[in-house]
């Protein structure tokens, strides 16, 4: 009788695209904003610059997309965030400020990253 309950709901995930290219994912640490806690959300692009990530913004290095939501509490600095660092994506289902632009496409292409 217990083999017949349902250990897991399965839910539509919108930023994964298709599996023609293999995911790989890592932590990484996230500089965040000091004072008011947060969550760095599922989808959200990750720039690398001077040495730490951070959400994009125009003129940033694309690098990462975030893997699963993750939350802060305002004492925190940084936070690790896991993050995939390949893999096939929803552009439409990844999260920045600013529009992604063709060299931020290319920059993601390079790293193992494709976008449709």
């Amino acid at each position: 009788m217990e083999l017949n309950k349902e250990a897991y709901k399965m839910e539509k995930d919108n930023l994964v695209y298709d599996s023609t290219h293999p995911f790989d994912a890592k932590n990484v640490p996230v500089t965040v904003q000091t004072g008011s806690p947060g969550v760095i959300a599922r989808g959200q692009v990750l720039d690398f610059t001077g040495g730490s990530y951070k959400p994009h913004a125009e003129g940033g290095t694309v690098s990462v997309i975030v893997a699963e939501d993750t939350g802060y509490t305002g004492g925190d600095a940084t936070v690790a965030v896991p993050v995939y660092i390949s893999g096939t994506f929803r552009e439409t289902a990844c999260i920045t400020d600013t529009a992604l632009s063709d060299q931020d496409r290319e920059e993601f292409r390079s790293k193992g990253i494709y976008l449709k």
